[in-house]
């Protein structure tokens, strides 16, 4: 960190010149195989459109990926230090744990209404409500377009690309950008009006909602969230590009060095005790491109995938050493590369880097960079490959291997640290028609 010895000077957070026991999982392993028990492919529940039958009646899907990491040391991305989220202690991967199981029930009642309910647990966590929506559909003439109107718990449209990420998708871990953008997946209470057309070349979609925004990166007290999402694809290409814009009113982020795991920001009291809290203005945007070789005129089995995302935000930051001006540009990006090597064996890669450019000015600016960890800032980079065997539709057993760098848990500096995964992804669903 380069800074003035004057305390109201601007301070520009860089990256520092120096390099330098198992969670218990046996009430989650129990959880898994209950849901296991559940008959019929679950689907990921990325996008509301997804989830419903394509006919009259219900659908019980159950998923679950039971994971076995072990690293040399607690891994940079479980705390994310030198970026500000929520600044608790993260969930920490190593041993044999639940890394997610979902719970799922879609009803369709007729061509028009429909409503889901997801349950999920992550690890040793408290079984949460992830989704719980009502959806009216409209098909115009020609069919070959339609209108959808959700409301409910869901997940914003962001393209399959950004929303599935992290969420069941090939590799263990939650990629860096979408956790330094969202903190995970983003889930929020709102209403989503939703256009799709594919007329057998072409695939349109575009997205406006509006949530409730009181989950990270939004705050509460804040504003209504408007969001904007457009997809086009065509033959082998799919784009997608998403848009928030969000006023967080006091989001808290832990500066305690003992907080715990927590999935809620903390509460930004009176005295500020433990806590730093930003109130002001922030964009989120994202976006995506994937080519499906086995679906362009090579016949390649091969499928690319590029995103990148922003989370740009100013205002001010409190804590109980004083009120600083914060700006930070925080930027995310992976790429991937899956190939099918043989009909039931998937190889792949992915590079991902995570960076930011942030500034504190005015009194107390240095004591709150350091006790907020942006004094520790790093860009984070992880590489990982991966070999997946899929002995049928329902079931993936992985091994994959990385390396992480970042701002250490503690300190300053940056941590490298590599990582063995050995995974086992179950889905499965049953069906059921109206009478």
């Amino acid at each position: 960190m380069n800074s003035s010895p004057t305390p109201n000077s601007p301070i520009r957070l860089r990256p520092s010149d120096s390099r330098p026991p198992q969670v218990r999982w046996r009430r989650g392993a129990t959880f898994a195989w209950a849901l296991l028990a559940v008959s019929g492919a679950a689907h990921a529940h990325g996008e509301a459109d997804d989830a419903l039958p394509a006919d009259p009646g219900a659908r019980l899907s159950a998923a679950v990926a039971i994971t076995a990491l072990d690293a040399k040391g607690e891994l940079p991305s479980q705390r994310m230090r030198g970026f500000l989220l929520q600044g608790d202690a993260g969930t920490d991967r190593s041993g044999t744990t639940l890394e997610h199981a979902t719970l799922g029930a879609a009803w369709r009642l007729n061509d028009t209404l429909g409503a889901e309910l997801t349950v999920g647990q992550h690890g040793s966590d408290r079984a949460h409500v992830e989704s719980a929506w009502v959806q009216a559909r409209h098909d115009a003439d020609g069919a070959d377009h339609w209108w959808l109107l959700t409301a409910g718990r869901q997940r914003p449209a962001l393209g399959a690309a950004m929303g599935q990420g992290g969420h069941f998708d090939r590799f263990a871990l939650m990629p860096l950008g979408k956790q330094m953008a969202t903190h995970g997946d983003w889930m929020d209470d709102g209403l989503q009006l939703g256009w799709r057309q594919d007329d057998g070349q072409r695939r349109l979609s575009a997205d406006i909602g509006l949530w409730r925004g009181h989950v990270f990166p939004g705050g509460e007290g804040g504003p209504l969230v408007p969001t904007l999402h457009l997809g086009w694809g065509q033959g082998p290409w799919q784009w997608d590009g998403f848009a928030a814009w969000l006023k967080p009113e006091r989001r808290g982020s832990t500066v305690s060095a003992s907080a715990g795991h927590s999935h809620t920001a903390p509460e930004c009291n009176a005295t500020l005790k433990d806590v730093a809290c930003f109130t002001g203005r922030g964009t989120l945007a994202g976006a995506s491109a994937v080519w499906s070789g086995a679906q362009s005129a090579l016949g390649w089995p091969v499928t690319f995938t590029a995103t990148g995302w922003l989370r740009d935000e100013q205002g001010s930051l409190a804590s109980a050493n004083g009120v600083a001006q914060y700006r930070a540009q925080n930027r995310g990006a992976w790429l991937q590369a899956l190939w099918d090597v043989a009909p039931r064996w998937q190889t792949g890669l992915r590079l991902e880097r995570a960076w930011a450019t942030q500034s504190l000015s005015g009194p107390g600016a240095s004591l709150i960079a350091t006790e907020t960890g942006l004094a520790a800032y790093r860009p984070a980079t992880r590489q990982a490959v991966v070999l997946a065997w899929m002995p049928n539709a329902l079931v993936s057993l992985s091994a994959e291997l990385g390396r992480e760098r970042a701002a250490p848990p503690q300190g300053t500096g940056s941590a490298s640290v590599g990582f063995a995964v050995l995974r086992l992804q179950a889905r499965t669903d049953w069906l059921s028609s109206a009478p």
